[in-house]
């Protein structure tokens, strides 16, 4: 009996592998020329990233066949990351078929398709009115016919959500949070959308005058297409935006860490100087919990760098031979030399003997020597590291590294000298076997 249970487990984990590693196809038409290329996209964290494209034949078909990252919610159609008007989310956990016909007016399930993607067209028809009244620019609506709609349609959310039993437990947890977020996010982005009248506190029903934006500013918006654009409504639904609230007010009001982060990065990357950019993230740092969000700010951060004399440097931070980060604020007091190398490099390993006689005619100065690896095999850089003993702080960043891409280095090796309060000497200093870099170094030690 033990046996027989034994391997009834094994066959529903090997099915359960089998499912998660098998492609899902994507067959459909469009019903209006001209027939233009039609994207598909994964969500992440509340944004939308693009992971294929079909251009249609002349008769307007397009396919795609994937196989999903994840379980759970995919666009489809004409529209972009930017602008999801002409883009549809279904549902996909690997293994399942699905066939439509995308027009001007939305999209028609047609043939053979899942019961999840079913149960989304079943919600997406009867919400179409309030989706599109509450994200179109082209709506004529104002809230003296949109108001009621609400009113009458808002209680019957909960049992619409209910209602749907497909066999899938993860989809039928999540589809009940789906239309939750998906009414709340059409009927609150209606109030900052564009109207011929807009309604006075006092025209407010009674849904919007009771909502709770904290119901919503949870986790779930990452896994949601309008999760990003969502936030910042419901930040501001959640403030009085009269009171001219600050941004750190504004920061404060959100309850998740990640979403705290995903606030602030929307913001950086709208940073005009690198003096922002560095403000910001020492102050909300702590929030940039997501891989994303990290890569996010180090690319803000590469794309503003300045590289004057005077400026605050490029804040890198890599980790060492023991896998302990030391970043640019470890050093703060001394001066920074950066060597940028790889152990490939001719040239790099040819300034190591004067490299390694700085190192030693300075060891009792404020002067920090950091190499640098640029090197994508990393055992090898930390056999070299070893087998040489080489000098200095040792550090591996790899190729394509966001201090490479702040100073632009597209040749090695390249040498970068900050002053001892972490602001930029020199982007491209004499190397170790000129005699320049000692007359420079001593010049910023007396300062």
């Amino acid at each position: 009996m033990i046996k027989k249970i034994a391997l009834m487990f094994i066959a529903a984990i090997t099915t359960m592998i089998a499912m998660a590693q098998t492609a899902s196809n994507i067959n459909g038409t469009l019903d209006s020329a001209p027939y233009r290329k039609v994207s598909l996209f994964k969500i992440y964290n509340g944004r939308l990233v693009e992971i294929g494209t079909s251009t249609p034949d002349v008769q307007g078909r397009f396919a795609f066949r994937f196989t999903p990252e994840y379980e759970g919610l995919y666009m489809v159609g004409t529209g972009t990351s930017q602008n999801q008007q002409g883009l549809h989310r279904f549902y996909f956990k690997g293994g399942e078929d699905l066939n439509l016909k995308i027009s001007k007016e939305g999209y028609e399930l047609i043939g053979k398709n899942s019961k999840e993607n079913q149960a989304l067209y079943g919600w997406d028809k009867q919400s179409i009115n309030f989706k599109e009244k509450g994200t179109s620019l082209a709506s004529r609506s104002t809230y003296v016919d949109f108001f009621p709609e609400v009113e009458q349609f808002k209680d019957k959310v909960a049992g619409i959500g209910k209602s749907v039993k497909t066999g899938n437990g993860k989809f039928d947890a999540f589809f009940p949070v789906l239309v939750d977020f998906d009414f709340a996010f059409y009927t609150i982005s209606y109030l900052y959308m564009p109207r011929s009248a807009h309604p006075t506190n006092a025209d407010m029903i009674q849904y919007y005058t009771a909502f709770n934006a904290d119901m919503y500013l949870k986790d779930q918006l990452l896994n949601l297409p309008y999760g990003d654009r969502f936030l910042s409504i419901l930040v501001f639904k959640k403030i009085d935006l009269a009171s001219k609230p600050s941004f750190e007010d504004q920061v404060a009001s959100i309850p998740s860490d990640a979403l705290k982060g995903q606030f602030v990065v929307n913001r950086l990357e709208g940073a005009r100087s690198y003096n922002d950019f560095l403000e910001m993230s020492e102050q909300y740092g702590k929030y940039f919990t997501l891989d994303e969000q990290k890569q996010r700010v180090a690319a803000v951060g590469a794309r503003l760098v300045e590289t004057k004399t005077g400026v605050p440097a490029f804040k890198f931070g890599y980790s060492d031979i023991e896998g302990k980060k030391v970043s640019l604020d470890d050093l703060k007091g001394k001066l920074v030399l950066l060597d940028m190398w790889a152990t490939w490099c001719g040239p790099c390993r040819a300034e190591e003997p004067h490299w390694e006689k700085l190192n030693e005619e300075y060891k009792d100065k404020a002067v920090a020597f950091v190499g640098i690896s640029t090197d994508q095999d990393k055992p090898k850089w930390e056999s070299y590291v070893k087998e040489k003993s080489l000098k200095g702080i040792q550090l591996h960043a790899g190729p394509g590294n966001e201090l490479s891409n702040a100073y632009k280095v597209t040749g090695i090796p390249r040498y970068i000298l900050i002053d001892k309060a972490g602001n930029l000497i020199t982007a491209d200093s004499p190397r170790p076997s000129d005699l320049k870099l000692k007359t420079l170094l001593d010049e910023w030690l007396k300062k």
